[in-house]
């Protein structure tokens, strides 16, 4: 198997708006970028994972994309994230291979070991062609996929992606293998989530 990550990242001056009250732009940008250098700085220690490809419009986030040795691709104008994910899965795809980690570059409590479960969960579904799913804490959202390549997967992320893409699956008969994982569960979204993650950020692994 040949796994690509697919990171969607947002421009810098768009990123984290529900933060707005208690984070100015600049605190947010550099939230973003510490998470994103955080997740990029991960991925490596997980041995399955190849390479990575960072889909952004925003300079800086190209940059230290870059510096970690990813793919940069250009988000394309207007596409929004459904469009992002698309855009990286087939250059994956282009370049062989065979599974996509489509994953955010924003998961603050990640962990590697977890993330190393979730692509392993893929590598033993040989029997079948296998969608892998991890939700948010509330099972709305998506927070970690691996999508075979080649099957025409159309990414539905936004309002109840979690049940979508479980549809989708469905649609194209994919089998779906639903895990639960809390490092990849925990979203940095609400002013809520900024306060837990604000009293448990000296506890997280560096």
């Amino acid at each position: 198997m040949n796994f690509w990550t697919i990171l969607p990242a947002k421009s810098l001056h768009l990123t984290k708006s529900r933060l707005s009250a208690v984070l100015s732009l600049a605190e947010r940008a550099e939230l973003t970028l510490h998470l994103l250098e955080r997740t990029l700085g991960l991925l490596p220690r997980v041995t399955l994972l190849g390479e990575t490809a960072v889909v952004t419009q925003d300079p800086t986030v190209a940059e230290m994309a870059m510096r970690f040795g990813c793919r940069c691709l250009a988000e394309p104008q207007g596409s929004g994230l459904n469009g992002a994910v698309s855009t990286g899965v087939k250059l994956a795809a282009q370049n062989g291979a065979s599974h996509c980690l489509v994953l955010p570059s924003d998961l603050p409590f990640l962990a590697d070991e977890e993330l190393a479960k979730l692509v392993g969960l893929a590598e033993t579904a040989v029997s079948q062609p296998t969608l892998i799913l991890c939700g948010d804490r509330q099972q709305q959202g998506t927070n970690g996929l691996i999508v075979p390549t080649g099957w025409g997967f159309r990414f539905g992320y936004g309002r109840n992606s979690f049940h979508y893409h479980q549809q989708e699956a469905t649609r194209l008969g994919l089998a779906c293998h639903v895990t639960q994982l809390p490092s990849l569960q925990f979203d940095l979204d609400t002013e809520q989530d900024f306060a837990l993650y604000a009293k448990k950020r000296s506890l997280i692994p560096t």
